[in-house]
């Protein structure tokens, strides 16, 4: 009888312990999220007979990484992100442009320790961000109309929803503030801030 006492116990402990073994020291995380502005659009401009212009467009960005537990819930990690921006304007002259960014970002994040399901986190980071414009109406240069790149620091909010005991839906506000050199055209600096939603999944080793 008493050994039936301590079974249920025994069960609490191995629950609690297998829900905060994703985040234990010495785990490995890979994570790959989208930002939510991902866009496709077209417009058409005239009257109900005839089409006198249209325009093009397309935008997204995709970002992985990989972070190691340093501690308990506190993690070291570095991501990758590439964003893309089409625009192609028909309406009088046609005209196209393609804006790219590379950012490189190490990042610290810690991983507030729930007993549930959902682990909200925190995270700041130091990078480098890549950035050029081609533009079709440009004539030189490749069609580059700048060519930017400079440190990136990062603040983070958000929060992972463990699906599996290794695998969670992340969803995150992120803030980055840029201060960019132009290496087109010596003395330019350009100042970014951007405040974004993004959206993934993390698997846990």
């Amino acid at each position: 009888m008493k050994m039936k006492n301590y079974i249920p116990a025994l069960l609490f402990i191995v629950f609690c312990s297998t829900a905060s073994a994703q985040t234990e020291k010495g785990n490995i995380v890979l994570s790959g999220k989208t930002d939510m502005n991902f866009l496709l659009s077209k417009t058409t401009a005239g009257t109900d007979s005839v089409q006198t212009g249209k325009s093009n467009s397309q935008q997204f960005s995709a970002t992985a990484g990989v972070g190691y537990f340093i501690a308990n819930n506190l993690s070291f990690g570095v991501s990758g992100t590439y964003s893309y921006s089409y625009s192609k304007d028909e309406s009088y002259y046609s005209s196209a442009s393609i804006t790219e960014s590379y950012t490189i970002l190490p990042q610290l994040q810690y991983y507030f320790p729930l007993e549930d399901k959902l682990k909200p986190f925190a995270g700041i980071g130091v990078g480098y961000v890549f950035l050029q414009e081609r533009d079709s109406r440009a004539t030189t240069n490749n069609n580059k109309v700048y060519s930017l790149s400079g440190p990136a620091f990062s603040g983070v909010l958000g929060a992972s929803y463990f699906i599996t005991r290794s695998v969670s839906f992340d969803l995150n506000l992120q803030y980055i503030y840029g201060r960019l050199k132009d290496k087109m055209w010596e003395g330019q600096i350009q100042k970014q801030q951007q405040l974004g939603g993004n959206m993934g999944i993390s698997v846990f080793f």
